[in-house]
């Protein structure tokens, strides 16, 4: 038995070793390269040149520069605008799919598409839709007597508009989460709550909302680590202009590293960037085990 366990042991480590070795490659030993750069004085166009340890200095001009405290000011504006609008319009949908009515199977289907889509075609799709005189979207509102927007040309309108075309496409992954917990709750509180004379408003506040809250904190947390993140539809619509007005922290990064080709500084930028969504996990998973009854 002993021989068995040890030979069966050999040929589990045997199956493991390649996925333990690709996720190596791919993930853990850049991640201390970076952290290796990150403490290093490294000029992308100068790659012969010794790579001087400066300590922490990268992570100071990270820290105290403007650019970058405008960066994470920028991406965080934008997480607020998306996930609030994305909730309440998922909700809404999930609410609307989940009801028996003739055509929500394929409702549900079409709704879903957006989800679908590369990034990057969500952003050429919007970029067309965007076009100051060809785009359709001006094209429409001058028939309600609204004139030429400069959706991705004007500071004011820029960010909104790369909202619109995130909200767009991720406001299903809402849908579809939400709309799949409210299958799956159970139907007593409801038939004691139309016992008791409540009206819709007050069981869905008191009711289903409740019961969604542990659903509807995990999707969030979800969709704002993927917002965190954003990257390619700002670079297809934008590229972080006009100026500053849209340049995020991820886009902050690519030009540290690969504009001003300062991958020490890009690469302290990333681990300031993977600290504070750390701190997003750990409030994430703090808010998920608090006890209802205390909130």
């Amino acid at each position: 038995m002993a021989y068995i366990r040890k030979r069966n042991r050999s040929i589990f480590l045997i199956f493991l070793l390649p996925a333990i070795l690709v996720l190596f490659l791919t993930t853990i030993y850049p991640m201390l390269y970076a952290g290796y750069l990150s403490f290093r004085s490294y000029d992308l166009a100068k790659p012969f040149v010794p790579r001087v340890f400066v300590g922490l200095s990268n992570y100071q001009n990270v820290l105290t520069t403007g650019d970058f405290l405008h960066a994470l000011k920028i991406t965080f504006q934008l997480m607020a605008i998306t996930l609030s609008i994305q909730l309440f319009i998922g909700v809404g949908l999930a609410l609307l799919v989940t009801q028996r009515l003739p055509g929500m199977s394929i409702a549900r289907t079409l709704l879903l598409i957006p989800m679908m889509i590369s990034p990057v075609i969500v952003g050429l799709v919007w970029l067309f839709l965007y076009f100051p005189e060809l785009g359709y979207l001006n094209y429409f509102l001058s028939y309600i007597g609204i004139g030429p927007i400069s959706w991705i040309t004007s500071p004011d309108w820029a960010l909104w508009a790369i909202a619109i075309a995130d909200i767009w496409q991720w406001t299903p992954f809402i849908m579809m989460g939400t709309a799949a917990a409210l299958t799956s709750l159970s139907p007593e509180p409801y038939e004691a709550a139309k016992i008791d004379g409540n009206t819709r408003w007050q069981v869905f506040r008191y009711v289903t909302l409740p019961q969604l809250k542990p659903v509807l904190v995990s999707l969030l947390f979800l969709r704002a680590i993927d917002a965190f993140k954003i990257y390619d539809i700002i670079f297809v619509l934008t590229k972080g202009g006009p100026g500053d007005s849209t340049e995020v922290l991820s886009l902050y990064i690519y030009r540290q590293s690969f504009t001003f080709w300062q991958m020490g500084v890009g690469a302290a930028a990333s681990f300031v960037s993977l600290i504070i969504i750390v701190v997003l996990i750990t409030f994430f998973f703090k808010s998920l085990n608090r006890d209802p009854m205390q909130s």
